[in-house]
């Protein structure tokens, strides 16, 4: 298969394939509240909420929103930096981090389930292909075009 060849079967899976490609890209990603969670559970030091925007490239009132959310259920709590009151450090709570653990538990249990479905060699083969993508992204490769 040449590029020509392969860029039109992308595009065919881009355009017919579009339910699934964000059925895929919802089970890959973490985001909303579960990814914030997941996210804190795994960071050390002072968090604050610019963290998470430049983490997720959410919007501060998409993550004001999300802070609130998870203050209300318990997960999470702030504690006002003295330096600048504006700025808050964002903790989970004891219930925030069992969460999270219970959260991470169920995520690996359906990629288990992924990985039987498709083989250990393929999941090894798609692994390698999402990292070189991710790698590039990071490395300045423009992939807005693709919209």
């Amino acid at each position: 298969m040449n590029k020509e060849q392969a860029a039109h079967e992308l595009n065919q899976i881009h355009i017919v394939y579009a339910k699934q490609l964000t059925q895929i890209g919802n089970a890959l990603s973490s985001s909303g509240e579960d990814g914030v969670i997941l996210w804190l559970c795994q960071q050390e030091g002072d968090i604050f909420a610019v963290d998470i925007i430049d983490h997720f490239g959410l919007t501060p009132g998409r993550v004001a929103n999300i802070l609130k959310k998870l203050e209300e259920k318990d997960y999470i709590f702030r504690h006002h930096n003295c330096k600048d009151l504006r700025k808050s450090c964002i903790y989970l709570t004891e219930t925030g981090s069992a969460y999270a653990r219970e959260l991470y538990r169920r995520m690996n249990d359906a990629h288990l389930h992924i990985i039987d479905e498709m083989g250990e060699e393929n999941i090894q083969l798609f692994l390698y292909i999402i990292k070189e993508i991710i790698h590039k992204i990071d490395n300045g490769m423009d992939i807005s075009q693709l919209i």
